[in-house]
């Protein structure tokens, strides 16, 4: 270690030393807490003597060695090579054997080893350090002291070490030597944070080490030990920021290292200190420990004394944590009960005493429980969801009531469902028996009632509505409150758990059928409507108000979620996406700073959806992988179908379809195939069917969605637009006929009349119609899309529209408008599925450079040539022609004269042949939404600029 600001203290030692060689011997004791330098000082002096020509005696005083007699000043006399006839001499009185304490003997054995001394000290100063002589052996204490009384004419000098103790060993050989005038007594103390600086120089720079000094010394309060551990733990580290301390484990050792030099009784005291923390004070350490307070504040002040502690408390929580693992764990288990007890006895506040009952495993006291469970509500305001989980199971294991254990229960599940869904799994069937037993309150059978239908137990969650049901009218009123808020929500998810509750003539539906008026007779889910009403009966100020109204003054740690997912709803499905996304990032902020993954993992699976109604695809399915990335499929349970379908879709509107692929391979519990979440799904899939060309499995799952949607009495547009997915798969498979009568339908569906799915509905018709009556349609699908918000939906309206006037001959309208669809899928990642749609694979009229080119035979053509020949390849007559484009037929005939030519065709049927056709908008992707948050020029204008 290097020698650093102990310069003073050295030369008194130097001055002593110059004295003793003049014959005026002196015995100089060094104090000071443990590890603070004295062995250092010690080092330094003895090479100052070896220069200077003296004769050192060295011995270092070991409590192993305490009752060894002469232990110490045989190490003295072998600590230098001495004349054979010297040690011949004194080999009787430092042999272990053959020295006892007390009597003539010791007398003697004292005597000699005097005598021996100062014959040695008369041909060269002699001088003999002693480290820790309060751990010396009774021998060697009474010699020393024999030796001082000699040291008036004798060229020796005895300097000796002590740590401080809270007991003495030896009081009287410390007041015997201090009162002797040859005495002197040097104090040292930990290092200043100078010192501390000046100690760094020889790590790093002046600069660095003036910058680190504060640092170091508020973590070792100037212990050189614990400086010099913290300097190998940021050798071991390798470069670090200016200013950072790194602690390691030569810091922890040092720790233990320098309360270990001391009595055991210092050590016991840390650990009692560790164990304690904050509310550590002497008189409840000296009632932990069983000893005396002011006993304990002497060790504290030691402590504090050797730079350990600061104010009463470790300086840094690595020393504290050393401490308290230097205990056994039955050492540290029993220590904590014992704390808990006394904590307990003060009236510590909860948390405090939870802790120590966690560590020690609990107690077999009354009192604990209540003392646990208040720990863990202290907790889950705090957001420390894992800490109280970990109260609930102590206190859960250690109750022996069945009610309260019960009750317990109830709120251990409800804490793991913000976490860790799947492990309230384990629950369901002692909350199902205690329900049954009549131990479960109202409040925790509504929470059951929620796990069982996210864990797929339809059975036993119709047994808890039916008790929920029955018990009605004796429902407090916050649980009351909570039922109706989240009652909607739960049945429009999971309806065939509700039918058996539906059916049942004594009691209402138990929340109102999507397609149903509501109720608000007092029956289970007579929720308030507000999404009910948004479905079937449209958009009112009332409806929305009620809906912020619900979301501002919602708490997630108080009630269940879906009360604010259902008001979230209510503004998705009535497009007011803005306000939607809003409360959505409001409640996922919460959600987050509360540390509750489920309700976070829930609510991006919301903001995916409004993404994807939005039309943002990219946005859509990074919401979606958080979701999924958050929790695990088997967090998920039944309702994976959810963040599922809105990945599907979104991938599938950026062509994504080998990912999209991927998705299916997620296991599907059985369970979801009675939830709204399958129908969901279902859609999705079908989707990417019908994306890869697999029309018949597109079908099928369409088909079933209609049934699904229809069974359980949800059959909105709105909600599920099954019948337009169904017009795609006819349009693909050439029956517009069917297409047709398929939107038709959809757009007399209550609920049809909302502009966005008004738009997507009079896209798919517009599609299904004659090329020669699409572009009217197509507009006014376009006009209400490009209101709605739908940035993808209106793409793939631009995009039939494009193909309408293309198919009319219109082709500068053709360009402006696929210019805007282009413009739009870029926006949203849809370029793939872009150049797909628009006619003749022309993305941008030629003028994107990314577009394929114009096809080659058109490209001879002028505009009006264009149209001409476009009318002609259709089957128009030229008076026909003449008339839809205000021209005589003389010019159509000068018209198709030139087009021949220029196509080297000789009649108007191979017109067809030299043009290139387009399906005009067969096959077009009706996928769910997506969208930017940026508004969309208005389209018209460019086209009537054109």
């Amino acid at each position: 270690m290097e020698f650093v600001e102990r310069s003073r203290e050295l030369d008194i030692l130097r001055d002593l030393y110059s004295g003793s060689v003049t014959g005026r011997g002196r015995v100089a004791l060094i104090s000071g807490p443990g590890a603070t330098g004295k062995t250092e000082l010690l080092r330094a002096f003895a090479d100052h003597v070896g220069a200077a020509g003296g004769l050192v005696l060295r011995a270092a005083c070991s409590r192993a060695e305490r009752l060894l007699p002469a232990a110490v000043m045989g190490q003295l006399f072998h600590s230098v090579p001495l004349p054979d006839e010297v040690m011949r001499r004194i080999g009787a009185f430092v042999d272990i054997e053959g020295v006892t304490t007390g009597g003539d003997a010791e007398i003697r054995a004292v005597h000699a080893m005097c005598v021996e001394l100062i014959d040695i000290a008369r041909a060269r100063p002699l001088v003999l350090l002693v480290d820790d002589v309060e751990f010396a052996d009774e021998t060697t204490l009474h010699t020393l002291l024999y030796l001082q009384r000699r040291l008036t004419a004798a060229q020796i000098l005895v300097v000796l070490t002590e740590s401080p103790q809270p007991q003495p060993f030896h009081p009287e050989f410390r007041a015997e030597i201090s009162r002797q005038a040859s005495f002197c007594n040097i104090q040292l103390s930990p290092l200043s944070e100078a010192g501390v600086a000046e100690l760094l120089r020889g790590w790093v720079d002046d600069e660095t080490a003036a910058a680190l000094a504060p640092a170091y010394h508020g973590v070792s309060g100037g212990n050189p030990l614990l400086l010099h551990a913290l300097g190998q733990d940021r050798r071991v580290a390798g470069s670090t920021e200016v200013a950072e301390v790194v602690v390691g484990d030569q810091f922890r050792q040092a720790v233990l290292a320098c309360l270990r030099r001391w009595d055991p009784t210092i050590l016991e005291t840390a650990h009692g200190l560790a164990l304690l923390g904050d509310l550590a004070t002497p008189a409840l350490l000296a009632r932990l420990l069983d000893t005396k307070p002011a006993r304990v504040q002497w060790v504290l002040n030691a402590l504090t004394m050797s730079g350990l502690l600061h104010a009463g408390r470790f300086r840094h929580p690595a020393a504290r944590a050393a401490v308290l693992h230097d205990l056994t764990p039955e050492a540290l288990a029993e220590m904590h009960a014992r704390a808990a007890e006394l904590l307990h006895a003060e009236g510590a506040p909860a948390p405090a005493i939870g802790g120590h009952l966690l560590a020690a495993g609990g107690l077999a006291e009354p009192w604990a429980i209540t003392v646990l469970q208040d720990s863990a509500t202290h907790a889950l305001a705090e957001d420390r969801v894992d800490d109280a989980v970990e109260s609930l199971k102590l206190a859960h294991d250690m109750c022996d009531d069945v009610p309260r254990r019960a009750a317990l229960t109830a709120t251990l599940a409800a804490c793991q469902w913000r976490i860790n869904p799947a492990a309230v799994s384990q629950h369901l069937q002692s909350q199902r028996d205690a329900l049954r037993a009549g131990h479960l309150s109202e409040r925790h059978a509504a929470a059951l009632l929620r796990y069982q239908l996210w864990h797929g137990h339809r059975a036993d969650a119709q047994e808890t509505l039916r008790h929920l049901r029955d018990t009605r009218q004796q429902l407090d009123a916050t649980t009351a409150a909570e039922l109706e808020g989240c009652a909607e929500w739960l049945r429009l998810h999971f309806p065939v758990a509700f039918a058996e509750l539906d059916a049942d003539a004594d009691a209402g539906p138990a929340v109102t059928p999507a397609g149903t008026p509501a109720r608000s007779d007092g029956s289970l889910g007579s929720a308030t409507p507000s999404l009910t009403a948004v479905l079937t009966d449209g958009v009112t100020d009332e409806v929305i108000a009620r809906a912020e109204q619900v979301l501002g003054s919602h708490l997630l740690v108080d009630v269940g979620l879906e009360s604010a997912l259902c008001a979230l709803q209510t503004l998705v499905y009535a497009d007011r996406m803005d306000r939607a996304v809003h409360w959505c990032d409001v409640l996922g902020a919460e959600a987050g700073a509360r540390g509750a993954t489920t309700w976070h993992a829930i609510l991006s699976d919301v903001r995916s959806h409004i993404a994807l109604r939005q039309g943002d695809l990219p946005l859509s399915e990074r919401f979606a992988r958080e979701a999924l990335d958050a929790m695990s499929p088997h967090n998920w349970g039944v309702a994976i179908g959810s963040p599922l379908s809105n990945m599907l879709l979104a991938m599938i509107g950026m062509d994504k379809l080998d990912e999209a692929e991927a998705q299916l391979k997620h296991v599907i519990p059985d369970a979801m195939r009675d939830t709204w979440f399958w129908p969901l799904y279902l859609r999705a899939r079908g989707h990417l069917h019908l994306a890869g060309g697999r029309v018949h499995a597109a079908l099928a799952d369409f088909e079933t969605c209609g049934q699904l949607a229809t069974q359980w009495g949800m059959d909105l547009p709105a909600l599920l637009p099954w019948r337009g997915d169904l017009a795609q798969v006819y349009l693909r498979s050439g029956r517009p006929e069917r297409a047709r009568a398929m939107v038709t339908e959809q757009l007399s569906r209550p609920g049809a009349e909302n502009a966005r799915t008004r738009g997507v509905s009079l896209r798919l018709l517009g599609s299904a119609l004659d090329v020669k009556q699409r572009v009217n349609t197509l507009r006014q699908a376009a006009n209400l899309l490009q209101e709605s918000g739908d940035r993808y939906q209106l793409f793939l309206a631009l995009a039939a529209l494009s193909s309408a006037h293309y198919g009319r001959g219109e082709f500068n309208t053709s360009r402006v408008v696929a210019r805007s669809a282009l413009q739009l899928a870029k926006d949203i990642q849809a370029q793939a599925l872009c150049r797909r749609l628009l006619p003749g694979g022309d993305a941008a009229g030629g003028d994107d450079p990314d577009a394929p080119p114009e096809h080659e035979e058109m490209s001879r053509l002028s505009d009006a040539e264009q149209r001409v020949a476009t009318l002609a390849a259709l089957g128009h007559t030229n008076r026909e022609i003449g008339k839809k484009l205000y021209i005589t037929v003389s010019t159509v005939e000068q018209h198709l004269t030139r087009v021949y030519r220029k196509l080297n065709v000789r009649r108007r049927t191979e017109l067809s042949l030299g043009l290139p056709m387009d399906a005009a908008g067969a096959g077009l992707l009706a996928v769910g939404s997506g969208g930017s948050e940026r508004s969309w020029p208005q389209w018209e204008s460019a086209v009537q600029a054109s």
